[in-house]
């Protein structure tokens, strides 16, 4: 990876005002000067290993989002910049409106998911990438920048990087995970309208998950699209159509209809 762009990324300010200006690499050296496992997750290493600029960092540790709040707090005590917080599922936004701060994460394991249900779970913060890489999508998104470690680049399940040479969509989820969220159908038809040549099991899923995710997801789909599409008409106009082709239930269909109408 050019270390240019990683340091971009990480240069990126979180927090600005009057009295100072904090950016990622500040948060990442407190939480790692803390004792924390810090990990970039998700598609900033796999856009840097693709020689591409990225803002869009994502933050993992193994620790609580309380523990994570806290060292924040005692490092800039007279602000508190939380955007939100979501302690079930291990998630904190933190940082100012002007820049949509930095989401932190913490690793997670399928093990953990209770009731049949991911959206009821409350997970505990863990250690292991392995496992939190079964939590992820695709290989091309379950890399691990060890931030405490001098810049480490993990491949966990030792086939990220080749796909990422191949563009090639290869589902990793765990099957506990496939079972009980409703994203994954979405994810790989965005990938798709992206370029990515789906391998044979994410070919798969579609086959056997769509109507489970479509109806799952409800019209909450509505969200994922003005989020993930915007104003890209095009490529939502071929995230449509293909996921209307997926789904083989008349009550897919319909929800379908209401969705994009």
């Amino acid at each position: 990876m050019d270390p240019r762009l990683v340091r971009s990324s990480l240069e990126q300010v979180i927090y600005r005002d009057e009295a100072r200006e904090i950016r990622i690499q500040d948060a990442v050296g407190l939480l790692a000067g803390a004792g924390m496992q810090v990990y970039v997750v998700g598609g900033a290493p796999r856009d840097w290993l693709m020689g591409v600029p990225t803002q869009d960092v994502d933050i993992a540790v193994d620790r609580s989002m309380e523990e994570v709040h806290q060292v924040l707090r005692r490092a800039y005590p007279d602000i508190d910049p939380v955007r939100s917080r979501f302690d079930r599922f291990g998630m904190m936004c933190w940082g100012d409106d002007a820049s949509g701060g930095v989401d932190f994460s913490f690793l997670r394991s399928p093990g953990d998911i209770q009731n049949d249900d991911m959206r009821t779970t409350s997970f505990v913060p863990r250690g292991d990438v392995r496992e939190d890489a079964l939590m992820r999508d695709f290989s091309v998104n379950a890399f691990y920048y060890a931030c405490h470690e001098e810049g480490i680049l993990l491949d966990p399940l030792g086939c990220g990087l080749e796909d990422v040479q191949e563009r090639l969509l290869r589902l990793i989820t765990h099957p506990r995970v496939l079972e009980t969220s409703y994203r994954i159908t979405f994810r790989i038809l965005q990938f798709i309208c992206r370029g990515y040549t789906p391998a044979p099991n994410a070919l798969e899923h579609l086959e056997r998950y769509a109507d489970h995710d479509i109806q799952g997801t409800g019209l909450r789909l509505q969200g994922f699209v003005a989020s993930h599409f915007g104003a890209q008409h095009a490529q939502r106009e071929e995230f449509k159509q293909r996921l209307y082709a997926c789904a083989r239930q008349e009550a897919s269909r319909k929800l379908l209809d209401s969705v994009f109408r």
